[in-house]
């Protein structure tokens, strides 16, 4: 069976898509398989042709839909009521209620008492879906060339990019539908979307990270390996952390950068010298948060990723982030200073200089180890400070 190579594209499909590989995941595949250094390619066999039974009673009647299709409706219920257990499949129904009254009401045009019967104009919503999934082991169709994946596509489902893909973006569905200033209310305006991709946009909610504040971020790169790994470490990092400064999305931006720099057998490569950014969705609004080129080259470094994980301290974090390097050694000179001396000896303002800018234990009890860990860092900043000075004045001449 055929492969579909996607590449990425605008902010919302490569969320989508990488909602798309925690499906998969959930499904049992392994979706490191599917990513390449700039590309994803998933073969149509894994989301079509793996199907497992689903039985509901309703009526005396049973339902089957593809295994694709199950597990996107358990993992967007858990991502939707915040569950951490795994939903059994006797809850479809429920599941089902609350997704589509909740996001997809309108998407598949179709009421939800209407999940396990027929209505006089459409079959059952749950045989749709089913339907609907199905049709992407057969994506090549009727010549239309689709505005996402620039395909020579199947189109037949949904395939005007509406406000029921998104409804800060896309065009109203209805000639009375609230106005989008972008598409001027003209369908014609809007963008042709394959069933494929149709799927695929469904799927960008799963790839949001939820925070404190009630907003929802999505860690944007060139590449999808580069996506996947820091949205990963995203919701990794925010798990335990507790602080208000971790919640800054420039702090989770540099945090996830360096846990990638750390824990990932590879380099970031070319893709630091292109944007990285961070997409916070809340309400109505949508905002992008980046870090200046310099920086990303720093955390992207892993001897400096390193040093960085080790200290722990957001007091230094953020004096890198902030580019303010002269600040790192005064800092370490003064830790030193105090670390010279035992505890008992500190004076009060040196105890209460160690607990306002040291958080962790374990460097507030020997502030000369964290001293002599800025001076490392700040020797290995000005190296890779003065070797990008040096490729910059080769490229001029």
């Amino acid at each position: 069976m055929c492969s579909l190579t996607l590449y990425p594209s605008n902010w919302l499909y490569n969320a989508g898509v990488i909602g798309l590989l925690r499906v998969l995941e959930r499904t049992g595949a392994d979706p490191l398989r599917c990513l390449s250094e700039a590309a994803v390619q998933i073969r149509f066999s894994i989301l079509c042709s793996s199907v497992k039974d689903v039985e509901l009673e309703q009526d005396d009647k049973e339902f089957t839909i593809p295994l694709l299709a199950r597990e996107w409706l358990l993992e967007s219920w858990e991502t939707l009521t915040e569950k951490k257990e795994k939903t059994e499949c006797g809850k479809i129904k429920e599941v089902w209620g609350k997704l589509f009254n909740t996001w997809y009401r309108g998407f598949f045009n179709a009421d939800t008492r209407y999940l396990f019967k027929e209505s006089k104009k459409t079959k059952p919503l749950i045989i749709q879906f089913g339907d609907f999934v199905r049709s992407f082991g057969h994506p090549w169709g009727n010549g239309d060339t689709c505005s996402f994946c620039f395909r020579n596509s199947r189109f037949s489902y949904k395939n005007i990019f509406t406000s029921e893909h998104s409804k800060l973006l896309g065009a109203s569905a209805g000639e009375r539908g609230v106005p989008n200033s972008f598409w001027n209310l003209n369908p014609e305006q809007s963008l042709r979307i394959c069933d494929f991709c149709n799927f695929v946009l469904l799927n960008h909610h799963l790839a949001l990270t939820r925070l404190s504040d009630g907003s929802e971020i999505f860690i944007n790169a060139p590449s999808f390996q580069v996506m996947w790994y820091l949205n990963k470490f995203a919701r990794e990092v925010l798990g335990p952390a507790s602080s208000e400064e971790m919640r800054s999305k420039r702090n989770i931006l540099a945090m996830s950068v360096i846990e990638y720099a750390t824990k990932i057998q590879a380099t970031l490569g070319v893709w630091t010298g292109m944007n990285i950014e961070v997409v916070s969705k809340r309400g109505g609004e949508i905002e992008f948060f980046s870090l200046p080129y310099e920086v990303i080259q720093l955390l992207a470094d892993r001897r400096i990723a390193s040093l960085l994980s080790q200290i722990g301290e957001f007091s230094v974090l953020n004096l890198v982030l902030a580019q303010d390097f002269s600040r790192l050694l005064e800092l370490g000179y003064r830790l030193l200073r105090i670390g010279l001396k035992t505890v008992v000896e500190w004076g009060k303002s040196e105890r209460d200089f160690v607990n306002q800018t040291l958080r962790l234990e374990k460097n507030k009890q020997h502030p000369a180890r964290v001293a002599d860990q800025l001076f490392q860092l700040s020797a290995l900043i000005e190296e890779k400070r003065q070797r990008r000075e040096t490729y910059e004045r080769s490229c001029i001449f």
